[in-house]
């Protein structure tokens, strides 16, 4: 009988021979490919979707030339990067890393006994737009259409804030109820308006997504439905006590905005669901 050589399989050769620094690195392509991806779905400027497919090209061909021969592919299912899924008991720090931009406007619960991320990131999201954004957004001179759907953004937002106040009142309810029938219908009602939360939630922060990434196109585009485009922020810090915005430029304002948006809505990890324009106003 002849005697044979049985060899791995090459890329799993190529794994093995994989240093700890190409492995971070092939994590920070894999997570550059998520970004771009998202680019490409999400865009309307035809340019910037070119743009985006060619950064995807060359962020792959790195990773073939790091992983060749389906290695990568092996690598990235041995090593899958956490998403963050309705209802895992995740806390909010775990965000950081993932959402760079959501990251820089305080995470805090909805209430002291409030439990489930998404809630509680949305929660956060609201009070953020409220207090930081409103303020310095309003100071954005836009045509009289924009202006008018902007104020109409108001109206949703104190909807939510109420959706926002009974789901707590629930929440707490529930934590402290004694008798196990009350505590069985309270988890029944905090169910049902946290999928509503996270639902309409979701419409609007959809809503305020393509809203100012329009806006921000035009700026960028120099068109003519922002005025100010070339101005600073400014803000009353006497008065206004959240101004992150305070001197930055209109542009860095609005790109802030519609980065800040487009990880909020990942975050929230919600149902691809149609933007209405016309619902909640």
């Amino acid at each position: 009988m002849p005697f044979c050589f049985t060899h791995a399989p090459l890329h799993t050769s190529y794994l093995m021979a994989l240093s700890e620094a190409q492995k971070t690195e092939l994590l920070t392509l894999q997570k550059l490919v998520r970004q771009y991806e998202g680019i490409v779905r999400t865009t309307r400027n035809v340019e910037q979707a070119n743009k985006a497919k060619i950064e995807l090209k060359k962020i792959r061909d790195k990773i073939d030339a790091i992983a060749p021969a389906g290695a990568a592919d092996e690598f990235f299912a041995a090593n899958p990067q956490q998403t963050i899924t309705y209802g895992r008991k995740r806390g909010l720090e775990d965000l950081t890393e993932a959402y760079p931009t959501l990251t820089k406007m305080p995470m805090a619960k909805i209430g002291p006994n409030s439990d489930e991320l998404e809630v509680n990131v949305l929660g956060s999201v609201l009070v953020a737009w409220e207090n930081t954004f409103y303020p310095a957004l309003g100071k954005i001179k836009l045509d009289f259409a924009l202006s008018a759907e902007r104020d109409s953004h108001f109206t949703i937002l104190e909807s939510l804030k109420r959706q926002m106040k009974i789901l707590v009142e629930t929440i707490e309810d529930m934590h402290s109820a004694i008798r196990e029938d009350s505590k069985a219908q309270l988890r029944d009602m905090r169910t049902r308006q946290q999928r509503q939360f996270l639902l309409d939630g979701g419409i609007f922060l959809k809503k305020v997504y393509e809203y100012w990434k329009a806006v921000y196109e035009d700026i960028q585009a120099n068109g003519p439905k922002c005025f100010n485009k070339d101005d600073t922020i400014s803000v009353d810090t006497r008065l206004e006590v959240a101004n992150y915005f305070h001197g930055k430029s209109v542009r860095e304002t609005a790109r802030f905005t519609v980065m800040f948006l487009h990880e909020a809505i990942e975050a929230l990890n919600l149902p691809d669901l149609p933007v209405d324009k016309n619902k909640q106003r």
